[in-house]
């Protein structure tokens, strides 16, 4: 009994300071239709679901910021929940995304844009706006915007957070993309909605977050806390048809501050043609 009670405490131990703390970075290599020429091996990285500083901390963040700024990328995707909604009181969340927004500005890459995820929406969509591009962090919310280079582009879209507000996909997506579109939108599960939208032939990627990979991976069992909209989708990589989606497993953790089996991860992701 004392052995267990022992065994029990050192594990969450482990997961709290240790485990929470490991970041991998993870490449990947995404193969897009059609894409332009000024594109072919283009450097992009994601960072998502901050949650600063409830329970990430600055360092720890810092450390993420510093891990991007060597892969040296060109774009740098923020798909969401910068913030943590409760247990404290909003007011200190609002301080963190002020945080949060500095730490971020210090990101070397030539652009990143961001969209809202569910926790920041929870606290005050338009402040936590409102913050990020104060700090020169721009936020799409259901609107789109050209990545150039040269005579080329590609699109860029965001969608609202499908969590709390109604996404409305007509304006997310460009109606006649003449290049291939890559698509934020920080709940995963959502892609079962967009698959069945007319628009959802126009989207060549789509990168979400939210699920924090499970946060606690165990054998056999799998992950442990898996939220509304993350339950089926829950980190890597998917195919939908045409259609990639894929799942970051995070920076930060909700509810506990516990990690294991289930690193912090930055993506560093290189486009390259079909």
């Amino acid at each position: 009994m004392i052995g267990g009670a022992a065994a029990g405490l050192g594990i969450a131990a482990y997961s709290g300071l240790y485990a929470r703390h490991e970041l991998q970075v993870i490449p990947r290599t995404f193969a897009i239709n059609k894409l332009p020429d000024a594109f072919q091996g283009f450097r992009m990285a994601q960072l998502s679901d901050i949650h600063l500083e409830e329970y990430t901390e600055p360092s720890f963040l810092e450390q993420a910021v510093a891990r991007i700024n060597a892969l040296n990328p060109e774009l740098v995707l923020l798909t969401g929940d910068f913030i943590s909604r409760g247990p404290r009181d909003p007011s200190f969340a609002f301080k963190a995304a002020g945080v949060c927004a500095e730490i971020l500005s210090t990101l070397k890459a030539p652009q990143r844009y961001a969209i809202l995820g569910n926790h920041d929406v929870a606290v005050g969509s338009q402040q936590i706006i409102n913050t990020l591009e104060a700090h020169g962090t721009p936020v799409l919310v259901d609107s789109y915007i050209p990545i150039e280079r040269g005579h080329d582009h590609f699109w860029l879209s965001g969608a609202c957070d499908p969590g709390t507000s109604t996404c409305y996909l007509d304006l997310a997506i460009p109606p006649m993309p003449d290049a291939p579109v890559l698509f934020m939108c920080h709940e995963p599960d959502f892609v079962d909605t967009v698959v069945q939208h007319p628009r959802f032939p126009l989207i060549d990627m789509m990168f979400s977050g939210h699920t924090h990979g499970g946060q606690v991976r165990l054998p056999v069992v799998g992950p442990l806390i898996l939220p509304p909209m993350g339950k089926k989708y829950v980190e890597g990589l998917f195919h939908f048809g045409h259609m990639q989606l894929y799942v970051n497993k995070g920076l930060g953790t909700v509810g506990l501050p516990f990690r294991l089996n289930c690193p912090a991860e930055i993506t560093d992701i290189t486009l390259v043609r079909a």
